[in-house]
């Protein structure tokens, strides 16, 4: 990845962090329930965005058969929740899928860490960015 399009990601990664932290937060302060689906859906959003900011800073993180499978449970998730939100009304799934074209970026980069990062998950590649720098062959 170029040095611009990282850059581009990062400042993407951290606006929605940001967002996302802030507007949890705040659901929180205002004595929103604490559920197992909000515990379930943060568990989510985690994933997303370690997935985005793995490919964000281009860093391995775990391996690339784990977030292949994870990106295939994150839409099925998120299918899921689309579904539970129209059948609430459609008010509410107008919102959301409002919201959600804010996180199509964060999806895109979690396919592209999964699918489209070899240079990644190669063992020596993987290896040397997470050793020590005092461990590593000159």
């Amino acid at each position: 990845m170029q040095a611009t399009a990282r850059k581009g990601w990062v400042a993407y990664m951290g606006v929605l962090t940001f967002c996302i932290v802030f507007g949890e937060l705040s659901n929180l302060a205002r004595g929103a329930p604490f559920t197992l689906f909000t515990l379930a859906g943060w568990m989510v959003t985690l994933v997303l965005l370690v997935a985005a900011w793995g490919y964000a800073l281009q860093r391995p993180i775990a391996n690339e058969r784990y977030w292949r499978t994870m990106f295939w449970l994150l839409l099925l998730v998120n299918a899921l929740m689309l579904a539970k939100v129209a059948l609430a009304s459609t008010l509410a799934l107008e919102l959301v899928l409002g919201l959600m074209l804010l996180l199509v970026p964060a999806y895109v980069a979690a396919y592209r860490y999964a699918f489209r990062s070899p240079q990644l998950w190669l063992p020596e590649t993987a290896a040397r960015r997470t050793m020590p720098t005092s461990w590593r062959q000159p």
